[in-house]
């Protein structure tokens, strides 16, 4: 069970206690928001940085992996050649095969690090995106603040969502280098 779950779980409980003890004066000062992590992430001026900054990364990876694809695609040509002799064709073949092990593995390495660079990204950016969701829910009184892309929350009103707040005040203090 993951923790947004079980996060989840005991809200729902303690709200249902809440109603089923009949303590209806708490339950209706219950404050609820929503906030779209994921969406925040990508809607940042620093997420979208980020994530232009990977991709050109990403590109430049590929520019290399097409480059070896071609070299191999030449020697296999060339290992078809009928008046190659069989010790250039057996030179050829074990040529291609270190070629393309180096391919694959570039290509495993490449995306490991790709996964760990945005990852890092990612981390650094929720971290800060939570601080403020939480100060946001203190300053405005919310009971509790649900994470709406993968909590399962199924609906609410749109005055609930907090999450243009969050992104607004992210990229306020993080371009003005405050919460670094």
């Amino acid at each position: 069970m993951t923790f947004k779950r079980l996060a989840l779980i005991i809200a729902v409980a303690g709200i249902s206690l809440t109603l089923s003890t009949g303590n209806i004066m708490a339950a209706s000062m219950l404050k609820v928001a929503v906030v779209d992590l994921q969406g925040a992430l990508n809607s940042t001026s620093e997420g979208l940085a980020a994530k232009e900054t990977l991709r050109k990364k990403h590109l430049a990876k590929q520019e290399q992996v097409d480059k070896m694809k071609a070299e191999l695609d030449t020697m296999e040509e060339k290992i078809k050649s009928p008046v190659l002799s069989q010790e250039a064709q057996t030179e050829l073949k074990e040529n291609y095969r270190r070629t393309k092990a180096q391919l694959i593995e570039y290509v495993t390495l490449a995306k490991e690090e790709e996964e760990r660079e945005n990852q890092q990204l990612s981390a650094r950016i929720l971290e800060g995106l939570i601080k403020i969701a939480r100060e946001i829910a203190q300053a405005d009184n919310f009971t509790i603040v649900f994470e709406k892309s993968g909590s399962g929350v199924v609906y609410f009103e749109d005055n609930m969502d907090i999450t243009d707040r969050v992104v607004k005040l992210y990229n306020e203090r993080y371009m003005a280098g405050e919460g670094q």
